[in-house]
């Protein structure tokens, strides 16, 4: 076991030195009051015993030695009194000292663990559950910040509580102190053997616990596809599992500290007892005064208390320790992207020879091509073809394996992320919302302040657009421009309307045309829709297309499609085929080709021809 149980946590603890540093003279002043009563009774149990010695002797004692002698023992009493009280103020602030530095720690520590999680790229998610995520965000941090409370206080206690009583113990009878130390080694070696098995036992506990969240999370989320598909009762039994498994980890550690808490109990009254006979003994003979004895067992009980602390201080440790641990490992995680100094992204886009792959799996293999500041690019092709890996490339939501992007001529890793992405508006195809209102969710898009305030209040807006007839609120504007304003008035409290867990309140029009609305609302360089008209009905495509044909006319488009006729007036199309670009050129240029995109086309026709008959 390390000699330095806080060293895990070292980073945390550092800016709380004088915290840290007040809550530690406040606990010494405490302890060396407690370390001072058991002198000031051995004080009036001599006095007393003395006093009593001489009258049951025969010696004449006055009316004066014993009031002399009560007076003693009541100033005693009275500075006892007012020491306990003293120590009950210096208790009260060594405690919130301490509580209030854990709560710190526990804040730094889930700041940093999330900050960490929103720098990371999509391919750690890939690799991750959702569940196993949320435990050690909550679960694991929070097992720091207890160690932290109780821990940090009982370690501290009990360093300075033994070595203040052995000094003491020592300085009245020091063969006695050495007696009473004999079960400590045995102690020490029994400590150094079990706190392995808290270690291992508490992160299999705590990855079991993480797999137990993943699995609720998963049905939570998936409910629909559970109930669907009428697997209610399969789920049960396999968290019934889970939930079993979790339970015996826990039996398992539930049986090493039952053995390991009562041990250090055992040794500490053996301890007891021999001092008692032996201190006896000393009493009897006279080489020991009453008074001493009982300050001598006074202190041997109070240093028992860190000795039987200790299993408790161990399994703290080892809880903290494992969370610790596994609170590091995503911390260690390097985010696969880094800022350096660039520019301001007007919206030229090009690749070179991009590759990249998933593993053996190659999503893109050489693409190349080049985009015009305000002009539109249409990426069209078969379902795995590799269109949304183009679009998450140039936000550097993935980094290529190979090959070079460029945005205004600049390598796309020299231009600093956040720059970068608050100039692109991207529409990805889940169009993911959160528990909030429709205005809130399309306000997430809007720039913001130096203070992280969104500021979508004050926009430019053609006063001569339809679109912007409600002048300064370009929430709404932008709501008009996706056409999600129509469905407005069906709606509960209109932008105000909560959509539920992912928006679950909303069609899938609905949420595709919000996702549109909160990129529109950015007034980006770049504008990114992946695939974002596929939950719309034709007609609603050709209204949103209108729409946001102002929008485009400056801005550099991206349109990932399946549908054709959301391409059809893009001013250059990528016909995308297994990773590699199959054709390109204009929507006519390609349809005189006579090739995929043409049989594409010919298809969707036929397809919608049936529709409308």
């Amino acid at each position: 076991m390390s000699l330095n149980p806080f060293a895990p946590f070292s980073a945390y603890l550092r800016p709380y030195r004088q915290r840290i540093a007040l809550g530690l003279g406040l606990l010494l002043i405490a302890q060396v009051i407690t370390t001072v009563l058991p002198l000031l009774l051995k004080e009036a149990i001599d006095t007393a015993e003395l006093t009593l010695s001489e009258s049951t002797g025969g010696a004449a004692v006055d009316a004066i030695d014993e009031s002399a002698t009560l007076s003693h023992t009541a100033t005693i009493a009275v500075i006892i009194g007012g020491l306990s009280l003293l120590q009950y103020f210096l208790n009260f602030a060594m405690r919130w000292s301490f509580t209030s530095l854990s709560r710190f720690v526990e804040r730094d520590l889930r700041m940093r663990f999330i900050h960490q999680l929103l720098l990371l790229p999509l391919s750690f998610f890939s690799r991750q559950r959702v569940g196993d995520l949320m435990t050690r965000a909550t679960s694991d941090v929070e097992m720091v910040q207890r160690f932290l409370h109780h821990g940090f206080r009982m370690t501290l206690f009990g360093i300075l509580t033994f070595f203040l009583s052995l000094v003491v113990m020592c300085a009245l009878d020091w063969r006695l102190a050495l007696i009473s130390l004999a079960p400590m080694p045995l102690l020490i070696i029994v400590t150094n053997r079990v706190h392995g098995r808290f270690h291992a036992g508490y992160r299999a506990i705590q990855e079991q616990f993480a797999t137990l969240s993943a699995r609720i999370q998963e049905n939570l989320a998936g409910v629909r596809v559970v109930k669907a598909f009428a697997r209610e009762q399969r789920e049960i039994a396999e968290f019934s599992q889970e939930n079993d498994e979790y339970v015996e980890r826990n039996q398992t550690m539930v049986v090493v500290r039952s053995l390991f808490y009562p041990f250090t109990g055992i040794l500490n009254g053996i301890s007891l007892a021999v001092v008692l006979w032996l201190g006896g003994l000393r009493v009897i003979d006279g080489s020991l005064s009453l008074g001493a004895f009982v300050a001598f067992n006074a202190y041997l009980i109070r240093m028992s208390r860190p000795m039987y602390m200790l299993g408790r201080m161990v399994d703290e440790f080892q809880r903290a320790g494992a969370s610790m641990a596994r609170i590091e490992r995503i911390l260690q995680e390097e985010p696969e992207i880094r800022d350096r100094d660039g520019r301001d992204v007007r919206g030229e886009i090009e690749f070179r020879d991009v590759v990249l792959k998933y593993g053996e799996s190659v999503a893109l293999d050489r693409v190349s091509f080049r985009v015009e500041a305000g002009k539109t690019l249409a990426v069209v092709g078969r379902v795995g073809s590799g269109k949304s890996t183009v679009a998450k490339l140039i936000p550097r939501l993935l980094t290529p394996s190979e090959g070079m992007i460029l945005i205004d001529g600049v390598p796309l890793e020299q231009i600093p992320l956040a720059s970068l992405r608050d100039a692109i508006g991207f529409v990805p195809q889940d169009g993911f919302l959160f528990s909030e209102t429709l205005r809130t969710n399309i306000n997430l898009g809007a720039p913001t302040s130096a203070n992280g305030q969104a500021t979508a209040t004050t926009p430019e807006i053609d006063p001569e657009d339809d679109a912007d007839k409600e002048g300064a609120d370009l929430v709404s504007w932008a709501a008009t421009v996706s056409q999600l304003s129509a469905d407005l008035p069906d709606l509960p409290e209109g932008l105000e309307t909560v959509v539920g867990e992912r928006g679950v309140t909303l069609s899938g029009g609905q949420r595709q045309r919000t996702a549109l609305a909160r990129a529109v609302v950015r007034e980006p360089s770049i504008l990114i829709l992946d695939d974002a008209l596929a939950s719309v009905d034709t007609h609603t495509e050709d209204a949103i297309l209108q729409g946001l044909r102002k929008v485009m006319e400056t801005r550099t488009t991206i349109i990932i499609a399946h549908r054709l006729s959301s391409v059809r007036d893009a001013d250059h199309i990528l016909v995308l085929d297994e990773g590699r670009i199959a054709e390109e050129g204009t929507h006519q240029q390609l349809l005189d080709a006579g090739g995929m995109y043409a049989d594409m086309h010919r298809r969707q026709s036929m397809a919608q021809e049936l529709t409308e008959l």
